[in-house]
């Protein structure tokens, strides 16, 4: 069973990757451009945070999964915005 601290983490993660991520796409955005390198980076973290949450989500208790499943969708939808670059 996940531990309340191992779900409190990863979603900690989450937000911490997801904020990563949404400053490397905004300087991507910019007339300059951004550093393909910290854009790869930021979308293998958020890979790999998905990958994590899929873990957790095998052993955590329903209220968990609720918040887990939330972390998945905000991590999904990130990923989308920057494959779409939008």
């Amino acid at each position: 069973m996940a531990t309340h601290e191992q779900v409190k983490e990863q979603l900690q993660q989450v937000g911490e990757i997801l904020q990563l991520a949404e400053e490397q796409l905004n300087s991507a955005k910019q007339v300059q451009g951004g550093d393909d390198i910290k854009y790869d980076e930021a979308q293998l973290q958020l890979e790999q945070i998905n990958n994590h949450i899929e873990r957790l989500l095998m052993s955590a208790t329903p209220e968990q999964r609720d918040q887990l499943f939330r972390a998945r969708q905000q991590v999904n939808q990130m990923q989308n915005k920057m494959i779409l670059g939008i």
